[in-house]
């Protein structure tokens, strides 16, 4: 389920006494291996880990999960069994979907990160309503055209119709449980929270994220940087010095 997103040579320069993790919960079709090459662009101090949702990567063998609230069933036991200090935790579009609820899940249970990043997905209660059929009911040239449309897929990908057929049918199964999704009233996080998105990303326009504010009570942080869906992927270096500024910051008041 869990991935180190560097490798042994580079986990082996952490500066000492620094115990800090960054965990990343991948978009719908994605799965860990698609955060390795951020992770480059962290402090060399950070632990950095993925996780690979049922159906891909190292958890290829498992069945998918149907909902956001059997990924938090499955993610949360893991979560506790493996965090052993300080940590965040960074969504990327249906990877902030459940990054949320399991955070809630967390905070519930004591063992909160010290920030939450969400990226690219509208605010829960919008989270499935923008469009006008559930995308997992669609036809493979639908989903094609969408992954196209989105872009960050190869070419060359897109060009193999044998790899083409697998990345449909993980995308599917993984739209199903966004675009089934229902919000469930609850208190909100206490949790401080930053909400990134592309400046030309239509699954993540203004109107559509503001809202997040509403789901937490502590300090939001709204960040868009330049290019679509997959903005993050394109400029890691950027991407990676919003994060660390928020979490540095959130880390200093701690220590006040």
């Amino acid at each position: 389920m869990f991935r180190d997103l560097r490798r042994r040579a580079e986990a082996g320069s952490a500066v000492p006494g620094e115990n800090f993790t960054c965990y990343f919960l991948h978009h719908a079709g994605g799965s860990s291996a698609g955060y390795m090459p951020l992770a480059r662009s962290f402090p060399p101090g950070w632990r950095m880990r993925a996780v690979d949702f049922p159906g891909r990567g190292i958890a290829s063998q498992e069945a998918h999960c149907r909902s956001s609230a059997e990924a938090v069933e499955l993610l949360a036991p893991a979560f506790l069994k493996e965090v052993t200090g300080p940590y965040a935790v960074f969504g990327h579009s249906m990877g902030a979907l459940v990054g949320y609820e399991l955070v809630r899940v967390l905070e519930r249970l004591g063992v909160p990160p010290v920030w939450l990043g969400v990226s690219a997905m509208p605010a829960p209660r919008r989270a499935s309503i923008h469009f006008d059929q559930r995308r997992d009911l669609w036809s493979q040239d639908q989903l094609v055209g969408f992954m196209r449309q989105l872009g960050g897929t190869p070419k060359e990908m897109l060009e193999d119709p044998d790899m083409m057929d697998w990345m449909v049918e993980i995308l599917r199964g993984d739209l199903g449980l966004v675009d089934t999704y229902e919000y469930m009233d609850g208190p909100p996080l206490g949790v401080p929270m930053s909400v990134y998105s592309g400046d030309l990303d239509p699954l993540s326009k203004p109107e559509m994220i503001d809202d997040w504010q509403s789901y937490c009570t502590g300090q939001v942080r709204f960040r868009s940087l330049p290019g679509g869906h997959f903005y993050l992927f394109d400029q890691p270096e950027e991407f990676a010095r919003c994060v660390v500024a928020d979490i540095a910051m959130i880390k200093e008041t701690l220590k006040t």
